[in-house]
């Protein structure tokens, strides 16, 4: 694996493991607005973007298209943690979260394409 591809992995496996905390215990790490998880999201996944399109452009065992491939793969990996999340006591899948990941992803993989040409 290639440099951005290594981070790439390692950074879904953090949101996996974010994600697997119960709502207990984001209540306890997480102090402020009610609406500051949309934030999160937002940046999460803002940087999940760039660096899924920095991996699919730098990395040859990719041969798909960087954009779409990142969305794809990006849009795919937020439905499923969001699904993961109804198993995780006190947390639910919500459409909006996977609303706001998306928006992030498209900046994320928008500042990625600007910052490689």
């Amino acid at each position: 694996m290639k440099f951005y591809t290594t981070i790439t992995v390692s950074y879904m496996l953090l949101i996996i493991c974010f994600s697997h905390i119960p709502q207990d215990g984001i209540s306890e790490i997480i102090s402020g607005p009610d609406n500051i998880d949309i934030f999160f999201h937002f940046v999460e996944y803002l940087i999940l973007g760039f660096l899924l399109f920095q991996s699919i452009t730098t990395d040859d065992f990719f041969t798909i298209n960087s954009i779409y491939g990142s969305i794809l793969i990006g849009i795919s990996f937020a439905i499923s943690d969001e699904f993961h999340q109804n198993f995780v006591p006190g947390r639910h899948m919500s459409l909006f979260d996977i609303l706001y990941d998306t928006i992030g992803l498209i900046f994320g993989i928008y500042i990625g394409f600007k910052t490689t040409k």
